[in-house]
This record gives structure tokens, C-alpha cells and sequence, in this order.
């Protein structure tokens, strides 16, 4: 990482694909060489490097097989040490009178049945009434209220879109937002367990569960939105939407990139094709070995960020999907169908801890981490990660089908691509980093992998091999990338999500930011892509290295700093 964070201002007119006006790229800043330890990776060329960044991204050995951990100089995050700022012209929503705060601990558990969340797709009449009802009553409170549907949709603008900074005498002052860590899956599940709770009071009926979009099943009906959001009667309708995904089947993994001088992607108009990738996406996103990749990692108010596969993957698709207000994280509230996409996120993570029997993050930091929401009764309320693992203890619980089709959905190497006999790749300097990302241009990869894994022939699910790209992202700029593992250079076109060597994508939901020409920085983020199965798959335990092609889709200002394996 040899770029220092860079602040830009994001226009007011911008669109979410290119909302930012960054400075100029400095070539001599994206290819000078910087402090680095030839052990790992390499990019362009074929490398072993990695790099090291005032100690914050410091890696070990690769003969040592031991996992990069980020240098995290961090406070407890709490609502006492969050604070909103009102740039640019921001509007601060649902602030509270920190004297007036009440544990949600010390509150008696609800009483009477628990709530049901139901698929949006299979509500009868009466229920889309009381869901319209209610959502119609959110709209007429005053603004001034903090169950106001202007101030519920402000709440996440401001969450997620850096209108909050860490302030405390132990931290460093940054901008602070729930994506792109371990914060991401129980702010959200707070976030709309007040959201339900308050449109419950609003219609009088306690018994209410917020509807989830279930994107996720073989049924492919259910990959398109939800009807009830496009009735323009509706107060479930957004105008702000991309027209031709209304009441199109969703594409999660957004489509394979388009290479230059090569035919089009397989599932081009082949809707049945399209769920079948829909549904190795899901596999790929639920079925990761640690809980590090599931969530991400600690909020760091120095050093890079972490985001896991929950957020990274079908839940930015959806919003993408959608377009206009939900492509944006500044708006993306503002569509009532961001609250059934979230409550099918939510569903995903009760998934992974119910059915399949994943354990959550151990650590006390995360789960002594809390904020404050206004509860239907008007009432500030502090409630921390330990409070919301347990869904029955909230009081809901969701209508779930028996068979989740991803489970089976286990990828199968490709039978197309043919392997020439090619001698072992050699490595590049470490001045050819950090590199660009430009669509249309490939970017090929040769990583060492860690001498442990190569002489077990591979990883344990307790310590699996990951792929770790960090990154620089400008915040208001859609951003994807394909990354696929051990494939020839021309036949990138025989492999998509149905195949092994697919190892999957990395997608940046736009931040906003446009209200008063607020200033940002750019982003260094983290994502990690599981390897172990992988591996075994493509039965290339015993190799000292692996060939990855990243295959640029949409963003024009995305730097990638480095790659490694890492066992985590």
C-alpha cells in the first residue's frame, strides 16, 4: 500500500457510478517503490511480495505460514465515543438526550407470540395492507419525530455513509461507518429490529415481522423484486430504481466481465443459467470456513478495513440490482425495499448460525459493541452485539422452506479449459506495485503459498488458505472485480460461477456524499477469498504457487496494493 490516503469531494449532481472528482493519478505514486519483503505475491508480472505500510498491514513469512494480521489501533466502538457531524448541510437524525438512555438489557422481554418474517413474495392481500399500512404511517410522522420514516432512512445515511467519527482521547479522530467490517451484520439487525418494532406500533398489531426479499432460492420467480414494491400506488414504490431490473430476474454476481475480443458470457438471455449461477454465488458467500470471513474484521480506526462475504455478496448485489436510491448508500434507505433486502441479510446470518452450526466472532470488543436507536415508544435505546445473536430472544423468527438448493451448490472445475504445459511462473519486483484496475485489462497474479499448507497439500477448515487483496477504493464509485484462479490466459471465457476456478468478486455499493460537496478520503479496504476447497478441488495442494487473473467490470480508480495467501 504505498498510496496515503487522498481526500476528493463528491460532487452534488454526481451520479452513483461517478459521483467523485479524485485527483489527478500520480503515476510516480502508483509505481514508486516503497519498504517491502519479497515473500509473497505479485501482480502484472509474476511476483512474490508483500508489502509493509507505516506497520499496518504487516505480513509474515510465507515459509512461516502465518496469517497478515493488520496492526489495529482501535477503541471499544460505543455510542459514547461515536459522534455525528452535520457538513455540508447534513441533517443529523433521531438525536437523543444521552441522559434519557435505557439499556435494552434492562427492558422486560416481549411478551405473546414471536414475530414471523415471511418471503415478500408470498404475502396474501391482508398482509401487503398491514405492510403498506404500516409503511404509509411511518411516511405521514412529522420529521421531527425519530420514528419518522425521513428519520429512519436518515439513520442509515448517516451510519453508512461517514457522517459519524470516532472521537475519543485513545483514538485517532476518523470517519467511522459500519460497512466494510465485523460491525456490518448486528448494526443492520439492530438497525431494522427497531425498524419493525416501530411499524408493529403504527398499525396497532405487535405480531408484525418485516418481510425479507428471499433471493436466494432455486425458485427463480423469487429472484426478481417483489411486486409489491413496484405497484406506483404503493407506499412501497420508489420511482428511483433502474427501469429494466424492476421485474427482471437478478443477476447476484452481476454478470461475468465481458472480454475484450471474445464472446459474449454464458448465460447471456439463458435465465435458467443465470439462477444456476445464482445459486453457486450463494454457496460461495455462506458456506466460508471462518467467521472472519462471514463478518469481516474489527473496525480499525487506523489501517485497512475488512469486509466479509456477507456484505460483499449477494446483499451489494441486490443493491446494485436495484439501482438509483439503493445503488447508493447515501439513498439507498430511502427505497422500502432496502428493508426486505436487509431482513433477508439478516435471515442469511441466522442461516449460518442455525442450519448450518457456524459459530459467530469470539471476541469481547465486538460484542460489547453498541449504539443507540429510538424504540416505538419513542425511547433511546443502548443495545450491544451480545444482545442480537439470539433471534428468538428479539422476539422473531423467520418462515424458512426445508432445502436451501445453494447448500448442494459446491462448484466443479471447468471441463473446457484446456491446461498447455507452461513452465512455473516467475515473480516481478515490488515496484510494480500498487496497479491500477481498468476495464477491458486484465491484471495477472502469481502468490507463493505458504510452505504449511504446501506441505500438508492443502488446509483444514480450521485454518483455511485465503486469498487477501487490499485495495483503494474511491468511495463514491460502483467498483467489481472477478478474480479467478489457475486459468490460461485467453480462455477467461470458460469459466463462471458454476466452475472452481471462479474464486468469486469483489463489489463497492457508491457512498453518496454529494449534500454540500462533503469531503471524504479514499478507501483502503480488505477482502479475502476462501482457497481451501478450492484447492482441493483443482487438486493443487502440493503447488508452491498459484496463477490468479483479476478481470476489472466496473470502476476506473481502484488500486489493488497487494496480494498474498494467508492461513487464517
Amino acid at each position: 500500500m504505498s498510496t496515503t490516503a487522498s481526500s476528493f469531494v463528491c460532487s452534488p449532481v454526481a451520479s452513483a457510478s461517478s459521483g467523485c472528482l479524485l485527483p489527478p493519478l500520480d503515476e510516480s505514486l502508483v509505481r514508486r517503490n516503497i519498504d517491502r519483503r519479497d515473500v509473497l505475491f505479485g501482480l502484472t508480472g509474476f511476483a512474490a511480495v508483500t508489502t509493509t505500510n507505516l506497520g499496518l498491514a504487516l505480513a509474515a513469512d510465507a515459509d512461516a505460514g502465518a496469517a497478515a494480521e493488520p496492526l489495529c489501533a482501535t477503541v471499544p466502538i460505543t455510542a459514547e465515543v461515536l459522534k455525528c457531524s452535520a457538513e455540508g448541510g447534513f441533517h443529523c437524525p433521531a438525536e437523543y438526550d444521552a441522559t434519557k438512555v435505557v439499556d435494552f438489557s434492562s427492558l422486560p422481554l416481549l411478551s405473546g407470540p414471536p414475530r414471523v418474517r415471511r418471503p415478500a413474495h408470498k404475502l396474501d392481500d391482508e398482509y401487503v395492507k398491514k405492510f403498506e399500512e404500516a409503511v404509509r404511517r411511518m411516511k405521514e410522522l412529522d420529521d421531527d419525530d425519530p420514528r419518522s420514516f425521513k428519520n429512519q432512512s436518515g439513520i442509515h445515511e448517516a451510519y453508512c455513509d461517514a457522517h459519524y467519527r470516532v472521537v475519543s482521547a485513545a483514538s485517532p479522530e476518523v470517519n467511522f461507518d459500519v460497512q466494510y467490517s465485523s460491525i456490518f451484520a448486528p448494526w443492520h439487525r439492530m438497525y431494522i429490529y427497531f425498524f419493525e418494532r416501530i411499524l408493529g406500533d403504527l398499525i396497532g398489531d405487535p405480531t408484525f415481522g418485516l418481510p425479507y426479499w428471499n433471493w436466494d432460492p432455486g425458485f427463480g420467480f423469487r429472484m426478481v423484486m417483489p411486486s409489491i414494491f413496484a405497484n406506483e400506488g404503493s407506499p412501497l414504490y420508489d420511482e428511483f430504481r433502474t427501469p429494466e431490473h424492476v421485474r427482471a430476474f437478478m443477476d447476484l454476481n452481476l454478470g461475468p466481465a465481458k472480454q475484450p475480443n471474445l464472446p459474449e458470457p454464458e448465460c447471456t438471455d439463458d435465465i435458467l443459467c443465470l439462477i444456476d449461477n445464482n445459486l453457486y454465488s450463494m454457496y460461495r458467500q455462506m458456506t466460508v470456513d471462518t467467521p472472519e470471513e462471514f463478518h469481516g474484521g474489527k473496525f480499525c480506526t487506523a489501517g485497512k478495513k475488512y469486509t466479509g462475504s456477507l456484505e460483499n455478496g449477494a446483499h451489494t448485489a441486490a443493491h446494485i440490482w436495484v439501482g438509483q436510491n439503493m445503488g447508493n448508500l447515501r439513498t439507498a434507505a430511502r427505497d422500502p425495499v432496502f428493508y426486505s433486502n436487509h431482513s433477508n441479510v439478516d435471515r442469511m446470518w441466522h442461516l449460518r448460525s442455525t442450519k448450518l452450526g457456524q459459530p459467530d466472532l469470539p471476541y469481547q470488543e465486538w460484542l460489547d459493541t453498541s449504539f443507540v436507536f429510538y424504540d416505538e415508544a419513542k425511547r433511546p435505546v443502548r443495545i450491544r452485539v451480545q444482545d442480537v445473536l439470539d433471534t428468538s430472544k428479539l422476539g422473531y423468527r423467520f418462515e424458512e422452506k426445508k432445502k436451501l438448493e445453494w447448500m448442494q451448490k459446491r462448484p466443479k472445475p471447468s471441463s473446457e479449459i484446456k491446461r498447455p504445459f507452461i513452465a512455473q511462473r516467475s515473480v516481478t519486483p515490488a515496484s510494480a506495485f500498487p496497479v491500477p484496475l481498468k476495464k477491458g485489462q486484465n491484471e495477472y497474479v502469481t502468490v507463493e503459498r505458504p510452505e504449511k499448507a504446501q506441505a500438508g497439500g492443502g488446509s483444514s477448515k480450521k485454518a483455511p488458505e485465503v486469498l487477501v487483496l487490499d485495495l483503494t477504493v474511491d468511495p463514491c464509485e460502483y467498483v467489481k472485480f472477478d478474480v479467478l484462479v489457475n486459468v490460461p490466459r485467453g480462455q477467461e471465457e470458460k469459466v463462471g460461477p458454476k466452475n472452481s476456478e471462479y474464486a468469486g468478486s469483489f463489489t463497492h455499493v457508491p457512498h453518496g456524499g454529494g449534500d454540500g460537496g462533503r469531503m471524504m478520503e479514499t478507501q483502503e479496504v480488505s477482502y479475502r477469498l476462501k482457497l481451501r476447497e478450492i484447492i482441493e478441488d483443482l487438486k493443487c495442494g502440493r503447488d508452491k504457487r498459484l496463477d490468479f487473473t483479476i478481470v476489472p467490470v466496473a470502476g476506473q480508480k481502484t488500486l489493488v496494493n497487494s496480494v498474498r495467501i494467508d492461513i487464517l
